[in-house]
């Protein structure tokens, strides 16, 4: 972004002014946070909420704060709606460990008045043995655990800045316990005088706290802060096929992390991706690879685990209608 221009007055709204809100509203919930090693699974409750969505940001290193700007953008920073064209929808699928799945529907629609969004999105796992804690080896039959969340997002443009927001419904079940909360995230993004430079920032999660079994616990709120950026050189026209991606990740019950992604485009057709999160104990690196024909997406991560468990895969399908 252009300091000169961000901070000039034209009776319009300064971005660097929209951008610091944001920031001080980040500051005013992560400071009580306590510290938390690099590997702590922290102590909000419904992490589900933080597993990203869409294959193509899930090889990029789970980034997607700046540069989702698909249907999936309801789920990384709802600014970003006004940069899905048209009408798009989305289709995931997403199998953790071996243990656990996630499915997702996203939705966006483009119109004059702003953009809308829609999220629907279950995680659940298999079949869990019901035991006592006083037993050894005795199961009392299984229960299926489960997370569910609707959200419904808007987004227009101030200024130079696009503004958007989601509001969320959120469901937990564990047994013959369950609960459920309102929430919502509020997110801004802005290209920058540079060409090919997007920067944005979001607040996820912002909502009260949920009670499963007399037990009170917040939800997992987090800010993203990041950018993208796909050079556009006349000397070096071949860049203009390299997209990168970086952003802090900073949860309300541990320590900021730095997550960071590429995406390379091959044929007209054809994507490959690569991606790190850094700082963490099981999460390695990402790749993946995304095909296009006409309005059809189809992409794929392949997501490392730095532990026992079975690699994570997320397949993903998107449809854009473009006006």
């Amino acid at each position: 972004m252009s300091l000169c221009g961000a901070g000039r007055r034209t009776g319009r709204i300064p971005v660097v002014r929209v951008l610091g809100g944001v920031l001080l509203l980040v500051g005013g919930w992560l400071l009580p946070a306590p510290p938390a090693q690099a590997g702590d699974p922290g102590t909000a409750g419904v992490l589900s909420l933080r597993l990203g969505v869409g294959a193509r940001s899930g090889a990029m290193g789970e980034t997607g704060v700046a540069h989702a700007t698909d249907a999936t953008a309801v789920y990384w920073n709802p600014a970003n709606l006004r940069a899905a064209a048209g009408t798009q929808l989305g289709l995931q699928h997403t199998e953790y460990f071996g243990l656990f799945r996630q499915e997702a529907f996203t939705l966006s629609h483009q119109t004059e008045f702003g953009s809308f969004g829609l999220l629907l999105s279950g995680f659940y796992s298999d079949d869990v043995d019901r035991t006592e804690l006083e037993s050894t080896g005795v199961t009392f039959g299984t229960f299926r655990p489960y997370d569910v969340v609707a959200g419904l997002g808007y987004a227009l443009d101030v200024a130079e800045v696009s503004i958007g927001v989601v509001a969320k419904v959120v469901y937990e079940r564990i047994d013959a316990f369950s609960a459920s909360a309102g929430a919502f995230d509020i997110g801004v993004a802005h290209d920058a005088k540079i060409e090919g430079l997007r920067l944005a920032a979001v607040v996820q999660n912002l909502g009260n706290t949920m009670t499963l079994d007399e037990e009170e616990f917040d939800l997992p709120r987090t800010a993203r802060l990041g950018f993208s950026y796909r050079p556009h050189l006349a000397s070096m026209p071949g860049l203009r096929r390299l997209l990168t991606a970086a952003e802090i990740v900073l949860p309300n019950d541990g320590n900021g992390r730095l997550h960071a992604g590429a995406e390379l485009e091959v044929h007209e057709d054809f994507v490959v991706r690569v991606g790190q999160r850094f700082s963490y104990d099981t999460w390695g690196p990402t790749f993946g690879a995304g095909f296009q024909r006409g309005p059809l997406h189809v992409d794929y991560a392949f997501m490392a685990n730095d532990n026992d468990f079975d690699t994570t895969h997320r397949f993903s399908l998107r449809l854009a209608y473009l006006p």
